[in-house]
């Protein structure tokens, strides 16, 4: 079991007011002691809530620059994906889902890279004006995907094969030899 600090100090500030409450009460003693006590748990109690409070407040953020895109999560995480390793666009549709977006754009880069663009925040910054720059990039597939009335995934971009790269061949495109095993 892990014990934090703010744990600690709850614990003493909750043992400094219990104990000092009752000479406070019969009049042995003044009422500082458990007053302090109790405001010092109180406010170590209530730190966990005033911060989660903040972080909501603050909201997501998305900066889209000549670099890439990066969008800082309310939480304090954040998810980045550099122009140059941009390798696919595409937009989720979740109408009927109620989860508040009705699409959102998924931005996924080589490795780990990638970014989630929700309906409001791209609206907000004019992503599709930073989209359409990609070359080859079809605006038209947003509308057909948006006025889908399924849940889907539409590819809106692809980036051409870096050289090396590995390319996912249909077993129906390979050429069918047959050998035979003696």
């Amino acid at each position: 079991m892990s014990i934090t600090m703010r744990k600690i100090w709850m614990g003493v500030a909750a043992s400094v007011a219990i104990l000092s409450f009752f000479p406070a009460w019969t009049g042995a003693t003044s009422w500082w002691m458990p007053g302090i006590a109790f405001t010092v748990f109180a406010v170590f109690l209530l730190e966990p809530l005033v911060l989660t409070w903040e972080i909501r407040k603050r909201g997501e953020e998305l900066q889209i620059t000549d670099e890439g895109v990066l969008r800082k999560l309310a939480r304090g995480d954040s998810e980045f994906v550099r122009w140059s390793d941009l390798r696919e666009v595409s937009i989720a549709v979740t109408q009927g889902a109620n989860l508040g977006e009705e699409y959102v754009f998924v931005l996924a880069g080589t490795g780990t890279s990638g970014v989630l663009i929700g309906q409001r925040l791209a609206t907000r910054h004019d992503l599709v004006s930073h989209l359409i720059k990609l070359p080859g990039f079809d605006h038209r597939r947003i509308d057909e995907a948006i006025s889908s009335p399924v849940n889907q995934r539409v590819l809106l971009w692809r980036a051409a094969p870096i050289q090396g790269e590995a390319q996912v061949v249909p077993l129906h495109a390979l050429p069918q030899e047959r050998q035979r095993l003696h």
